[in-house]
């Protein structure tokens, strides 16, 4: 019978050490979103400035997605939220043979800034409705009010009037 030595520590497999899980464009666009609500408004802009610059000069698909975000930050005027329409779904069409792992993101940002859209155009249509009803409401009292005062003048007319 042979006996076998037992291993040595050298000859013993090693684990592989645990990797760090590979954060996504995606997700880091996302984690890019929550910290730019937090600035404040000085220091939105030069980041604006900062990424339409970098936008400008490597034209990739993670800084398109990062103007995009920043023109659908809550109180951004509609131009800006019509001009990251425009971006994204260029960049859909752009997209669509699945050459980009952002596309999925574009086209929840799309559809979410598509009913932004609507609901806003909905929201003018009703505060005009508001307003010309206030103006068609103001013009009714006009007249009421212009209505009791004849009427108060035919009552004060029509008093007998006393001689003393």
């Amino acid at each position: 019978m042979v006996t076998v030595p037992p291993p040595t520590v050298e000859e013993l497999p090693r684990p592989s050490p645990p990797q760090a899980p590979r954060i996504t464009d995606a997700e880091r666009l996302l984690n890019y979103y929550e910290y730019v609500l937090k600035l404040p408004a000085d220091q939105l802009a030069q980041e604006q400035e900062r990424t339409l610059r970098f936008f400008g000069q490597h034209r990739s698909d993670f800084a398109l997605m990062q103007l995009v975000l920043l023109r659908c930050l809550p109180g951004a005027p509609a131009k800006d939220r019509a001009q990251a329409q425009e971006m994204i779904s260029s960049y859909l069409k752009e997209t669509q043979d699945g050459s980009s792992d952002l596309r999925p993101l574009g086209l929840v940002l799309r559809t979410l800034l598509a009913d932004n859209q609507q609901l806003e155009s909905q929201l003018q249509a009703q505060g005009q409705k508001l307003r010309d009803e206030t103006r068609r409401n103001d013009e009714l009292q006009s007249k009421l009010d212009a209505l009791v005062e004849t009427e108060r003048k035919l009552l004060e007319r029509s008093k007998p009037q006393r001689n003393e």
